[in-house]
């Protein structure tokens, strides 16, 4: 069975919203109702709460979800041509 980050089971419902406060609540609803870790849970509302505009809100969200899901460049595989 495959686990799903946060960010992965967040991403759909975020990117379809348009109003920053919404986001920002559906997130930290959806967060602290989840049994992560203290320290990652702050780390994540206190990004969500600086987050200024949706589109940087929505570059938040899908950096984490590159990160958590071992997809972000420094992750990726490098071939030596």
């Amino acid at each position: 069975m495959k686990i799903k980050s946060i960010f992965e089971q967040i991403s759909s419902q975020v990117f379809s919203m348009t109003d920053l406060n919404q986001a920002k609540a559906f997130v930290r609803e959806f967060v602290e109702g989840k049994g992560i870790k203290e320290e990652d849970k702050k780390s994540i509302l206190r990004a969500v709460d600086e987050c200024k505009s949706i589109t940087r809100f929505q570059t938040y969200i899908c950096n984490s979800l590159l990160k958590y899901e071992g997809m972000g460049m420094n992750q990726l595989e490098k071939s030596k041509d």
